[in-house]
């Protein structure tokens, strides 16, 4: 089996053009432009890790202010239940925003595989999937704080004890270094779930209408015996991004910054994230037709996911 990455990606932009621009209509762009927003406002990434600076300095500046910080809010005890109370709505807030981009990008992916701008309907029959996603998202965000926080208190928190004793700096740079490199391997790992989760799993789910569980459980055995292919996609994905970056610098330069607005950049923007949006699409197609959104599933859909588990086990 031939696996391709610039094909699928020819094949999402003629989708895109034709979806956008065969015919052109301004309410379909606009309600297709709010769905792509809604589903992309958040991310499943978990992967911010980023550890700059001397690991000595950085470690024991960290907890100082850490430390500065707790002492300001005990001698000023009056402030805490506010604090609380805007913590605990900040954090009402995010997973508010987590559920709501959890149904939309299962209503971005329907509309652009039925090629139409709809809303109302999709966000009611996607309300299994949507909280499957929703709950799934929760659980994983919660992991990589979590995970975060337990491998800054086993390597930073002892870099920066030991950076105050000159005997034992050492130590600190030592731990510092493990824990950076502890920090992005782990920050490496909870990107490629977030990317094969928003790629493949996604679309598996709303191919078979299965829970996010089952959805994985039916994308792993592809995994497990393609992983070349998908480490490609994560490169060639980086590298899109890449060229992203450098493209949107300029286009805001040139849009004197409406581009980076919210909802209206997407606006501007559509026609990259439809195609990059159908790109994973097209790609998972490769591996077996019946991973093909755009084609009709078997009429027993039992029969055709037991039809993808052979195909896995004869690749």
């Amino acid at each position: 089996m031939r696996i391709a990455y610039f094909e699928p990606l020819s094949r999402a932009w003629a989708r895109t053009r034709v979806i956008l621009w065969q015919p052109f209509d301004l309410a379909q762009w606009l309600l297709l432009a709010f769905a792509a927003w809604l589903a992309g406002l958040t991310t499943d990434t978990g992967s911010a890790f980023a550890w700059r600076g001397d690991s000595n300095d950085t470690g024991r500046d960290v907890w100082r202010g850490i430390d500065h910080a707790w002492g300001e809010l005990a001698s000023n005890a009056v402030w805490l239940p506010f604090v609380a109370i805007g913590i605990m709505v900040a954090l009402g807030f995010a997973v508010l925003l987590l559920w709501i981009t959890s149904r939309f990008k299962f209503i971005f992916l329907d509309n652009l595989i039925r090629n139409r701008a709809e809303i109302t309907e999709p966000w009611t029959r996607h309300q299994a999937l949507g909280n499957s996603l929703f709950l799934w998202r929760l659980c994983f965000t919660l992991a990589c704080v979590v995970g975060v926080f337990l491998v800054m208190l086993v390597f930073f928190a002892p870099a920066a004890g030991f950076s105050f004793n000159d005997a034992l700096a050492g130590l600190s740079v030592a731990a510092g270094v493990f824990g950076t490199l502890g920090l992005v391997i782990f920050g490496v790992a909870a990107a490629c779930v977030a990317l094969l989760t928003e790629s493949f799993v996604i679309p598996v789910m709303y191919r078979y209408e299965m829970k996010v569980v089952d959805a994985w459980l039916a994308f792993l055995p592809w995994l497990k015996t393609r992983p070349l292919n998908f480490v490609v996609y994560a490169l060639f994905v980086l590298m899109l991004a890449l060229v992203f970056s450098v493209f949107f610098s300029v286009f805001c330069v040139m849009t004197c910054c409406m581009a980076a607005v919210p909802y209206l950049g997407t606006v501007l923007l559509l026609p990259i994230w439809v195609a990059y949006r159908l790109f994973s699409v097209e790609f998972l197609a490769q591996f077996h037709p019946d991973f093909d959104l755009f084609r009709p599933l078997p009429e027993d859909e039992n029969e055709a996911i037991t039809g993808l588990a052979e195909e896995t086990d004869r690749e």
